[in-house]
């Protein structure tokens, strides 16, 4: 995973620029980066990517994930062994810390944010990944929320299909330097780019599987196989419909609050802004009724949902966070 791997594209281009500059290390460069999206879009590669150009030019690399802090650093962080290690992390240069999504449990949400606080105190500069915006996570206390919004909050947006193709170019010819005979015809390549859309990670599984049947039957990889092969993968045909039910499963997700808490009458300031956002995007994506968008967030009058669609209009378009947020939920919902 370095960036000479990554197939950068309109969706990402922002986060990888950002992430190459602190890679590189050069004076006047971000101190602190927070990249968020959905899964299997780039995020590890793109840390995998900085730890190795940075480790090129002599830098210090840390690269750790939420879980990786849960079981391991913070326990140690307990023993006679803390100043040892306090002492290590402050000579890091570039702390890569992935998956904040992962973090369960608030006394685990407290101990990371403690932690999180002494490694600040040294390396130069943090980039850290999480699968939705930070004040989503429920993991990070003040001060580190405070040290991310000083630094670049930057979203990684669904692949299009000129990335996916270059994606998939990418592969084949990494796939080839080890096995010459190896060849994708483009018809394929077209149909993989085209019809598998949900992530990346489900192009490379796409082309893995059909690697896989090249190797171990001998047999060319054709139209035909492809569609016998990848059936359960592609999506074609007109677009499918989309369940109120489904928006509120994957926002209730993203904002980590309860359905039941999103339907409830409660209005706490952390349950009305996903529940206005999951009536805005079933009012965008499902073309149904006030009325009927309504009753399904418990009863409400359709006055509310138009309230609650006009609210969230006249926000994304002056909170460019916010409207980066609200395309990534209709990015997941939508594939």
């Amino acid at each position: 995973m370095t960036f000479e791997t990554f197939a950068e594209g309109s969706s990402n281009s922002l986060a990888c620029a950002a992430v190459r500059q602190m890679a590189a290390g050069h004076e006047g460069t971000l101190e602190m980066l927070f990249i968020h999206s959905s899964t299997g879009i780039g995020k590890t590669h793109l840390l995998q990517a900085a730890a190795a150009e940075a480790r090129k030019s002599g830098r210090r690399v840390a690269y750790l994930s939420a879980e990786f802090f849960m079981y391991h650093l913070v326990p140690a962080l307990r023993t006679p062994a803390f100043p040892v290690l306090r002492q290590a992390m402050k000579s890091i240069d570039l702390l890569l810390v992935d998956d904040l999504q992962f973090l369960h449990g608030k006394q685990a949400h407290e101990e990371f944010g403690r932690t999180l606080e002494i490694l600040m105190e040294a390396p130069s500069q943090i980039i850290m990944a999480a699968d939705r915006m930070p004040d989503a996570l429920g993991t990070l206390s003040g001060k580190v929320m405070q040290r991310i919004q000083t630094g670049e909050i930057v979203g990684i947006q669904a692949t299009d299909y000129a990335l996916r193709h270059d994606i998939l170019r990418k592969r084949i010819a990494a796939a080839r330097r080890t096995h010459p005979a190896f060849s994708v015809p483009e018809e394929v390549a077209d149909y993989i780019a085209r019809y598998v859309i949900s992530s990346a990670r489900d192009l490379e599984g796409a082309l893995n599987r059909l690697f896989a049947h090249n190797q171990l039957t001998k047999q060319p990889v054709t139209m035909d196989l492809a569609e016998k092969t990848l059936h359960d993968l592609v999506r074609i045909g007109e677009p499918r419909t989309i369940k109120v039910e489904e928006i509120q499963q994957i926002v209730c997700k993203h904002f980590s609050v309860t359905k039941a808490d999103l339907l409830s009458s409660c209005r706490a300031r952390t349950l009305v802004r996903p529940r206005q956002i999951a009536m805005y995007i079933a009012k965008v994506v499902t073309g149904r009724s006030l009325p009927e968008i309504g009753r399904r967030f418990g009863n409400r009058d359709h006055t509310t949902v138009l309230h609650a669609v006009r609210k969230i209009e006249d926000m994304v378009t002056k909170d460019n966070v916010l409207a980066q947020e609200v395309e990534l939920l209709k990015s997941l919902i939508q594939t």
